[in-house]
């Protein structure tokens, strides 16, 4: 009976496991900044870099599982960046000898922080 009970609780585990994974990038909904065409393989690299730049997960920004909830200041916040990010690089950067391998990113200025570290530390 035991052997059953470790069996039916590691199948609900791996289970919900596979569900919370398929409903982060199963169905996208209130896309703001990023074109409503964007596939799904591109908004999983875009939220793996900056998870990676500012070293943090999914739920630093966004309500698990709903992943669409604006109830973070966090993922205001992320937002607001990307559109400057965004405006740097076209606006600022472009045309410039270079520019399109060194786009400014995340990574920019949050170097691994959730808060991005003074310059010159």
């Amino acid at each position: 009976m035991r052997r059953q009970s470790i069996a039916v609780l590691g199948s609900l585990v791996a289970i919900t496991v596979m569900s919370l994974g398929g409903l982060a990038f199963a169905d996208f909904k209130n896309l703001q900044v990023l074109p409503k065409t964007t596939s799904k393989e591109e908004i999983r690299a875009i939220m793996k870099a900056q998870a990676k730049a500012l070293d943090v997960e999914c739920d630093h920004c966004h309500k698990v599982p709903d992943m669409a909830a604006d109830d973070l200041d966090t993922k205001k916040m992320a937002r607001q960046m990307m559109k400057l990010t965004a405006e740097i690089n076209d606006k600022w950067l472009k045309g410039m000898k270079g520019a399109d391998k060194n786009k400014v990113t995340c990574g920019t200025c949050h170097r691994g922080h959730a808060e991005p570290p003074p310059f010159g530390t």
